[in-house]
């Protein structure tokens, strides 16, 4: 994210000359970027040699239409699928997803080949893609322009199946769609739902769901129609890392990968070693501090990312001072603390000159407006009051969780939801 908007990272149609030194290029086509940005989010072009240096920038990518598959693209899977971050694959873009998981299935039969080896091997053969002809090429091949009788023309009905992907973004069986393609999807591997059809047996859509992924393919194309809600299913799939749920059962995982960034606060209460966030929520922190001095109030942190061997002597410190009952109510083990990811934070509050803190008193009407604007910065008060139950710790009005999307924390905070429960 930059500055806590997702960036869409859309890869380029590609244009090769080995004479022209001015046809050689990257292009791309304005209206993805106009789709993405009425969505809130930022869109960026992918260079087609250095797709690997935009990893750590990109929450979300975008496959858009093209007159062929690039096959060093596939590159992009290696992030997607170890990071969950979602992919949104428009005509050529849906088809390059199924060839890509077939390509997969493929090398199942030929393990000593490389991933891209297989494709070169098979895609002679149409074992990926058909070319269109007769009846359904006159349906599926069409010219648009911008004007809206010419997009309309270019439509036809698509059957949508349900508990898909494509049918949360419609809430429809059927709907209208342009089409533009001259190929259509040959065959898809078992870990790939087929969720849209026309009447005529052309793919329209296909998803991969396995792992927790957010991989959706469109054989139309919602951007021509001015349709944002492909490009918003895809930018709110971004957040999805931030929804991650730390709790007394679920560890810390592994191959956690957040940017941990330094933050110095004005309370001296704050040890330099707790005076850290993760980069994204220490911008929605620093918003949350600008509204609350608005308001008339001067909050900071008191505690922020954590250690593993900070975190276990924290629980061992409150331990030995307070005992095993209040220690296992308030603070949590070692790799059981959403401090650990640095996603979460103890707000303190400065009043008359005195920084004041968790149990005090005074810090009852600072609660009291924090829950009422935490959620406009993607905030919760992760630990509610009367859903000990459910969450493990007692109320906590201090302590912050940063779940990224304003919609899902509004969501959480009208409700009296906890994130296990709003995560269901």
């Amino acid at each position: 994210m930059l500055k806590n908007k997702i960036v869409v990272g859309i890869l380029p149609t590609y244009y090769y000359s080995d004479t022209d030194p001015y046809g050689d290029n990257s292009h791309f086509v304005r209206m993805y970027e106009d789709r993405i940005k009425e969505c809130g989010a930022i869109a960026i072009g992918l260079l087609y040699n250095n797709l690997d240096i935009y990893k750590d920038i990109v929450d979300a990518y975008l496959w858009p239409g093209g007159s062929i598959i690039t096959k060093d693209f596939y590159v992009i899977f290696d992030d997607i699928l170890k990071n969950k971050k979602p992919l949104l694959g428009v005509c050529l873009g849906s088809q390059a997803i199924a060839t890509y998981f077939n390509i997969l299935e493929d090398q199942k039969k030929q393990p000593n080949l490389p991933l891209l080896e297989v494709y070169d091997s098979n895609k002679l053969d149409n074992l990926y893609l058909n070319k269109l002809e007769g009846d359904k090429k006159s349906i599926h091949r069409n010219e648009v322009t911008k004007d809206i009788n010419s997009i309309n023309g270019a439509k036809h009905t698509i059957n949508l199946k349900e508990n898909t992907f494509i049918y949360d973004i419609y809430k429809e069986n059927k709907i209208d769609v342009v089409s533009l393609h001259s190929f259509e999807i040959a065959r898809v591997p078992d870990n790939i739902i087929v969720s849209a059809k026309s009447s005529d047996g052309v793919i329209e859509a296909v998803e991969y769901h396995e792992d927790g992924n957010h991989i959706l393919g469109l054989q139309f194309h919602p951007e021509v129609d001015k349709d944002n809600k492909p490009f918003l299913w895809l930018i709110n799939n971004s957040y999805e890392k931030y929804k991650i749920i730390v709790n007394k059962n679920k560890k810390v995982p592994d191959n956690i990968d957040f940017k941990i960034v330094n933050y110095k606060s004005s309370c001296e209460k704050c040890c330099a070693e707790e005076n850290n966030l993760e980069e994204q929520t220490l911008y929605a922190f620093l918003k949350l501090k600008d509204k609350m001095r608005k308001l008339g109030y001067t909050i900071d942190l008191e505690s922020g990312y954590r250690y593993h061997s900070t975190q276990e002597k924290l629980y061992n410190d409150v331990l030995l001072d307070k005992g095993k009952e209040h220690a296992d109510m308030y603070v949590a083990k070692a790799y059981h603390s959403e401090h650990e990811l640095g996603l979460s934070l103890d707000i303190c509050a400065n009043i008359n000159g005195k920084w004041h803190f968790e149990f005090d008193k005074e810090m009852d009407s600072i609660y009291k407006e924090l829950s009422k604007i935490v959620a406009d910065c993607g905030f919760i008060i992760r630990y509610p009051k009367d859903k000990e139950n459910i969450t493990g710790y007692n109320y906590e009005p201090w302590h912050l969780r940063y779940v990224g999307n304003t919609s899902f924390a509004k969501y959480i905070m009208d409700n009296n939801l906890t994130l296990e429960e709003a995560s269901r």
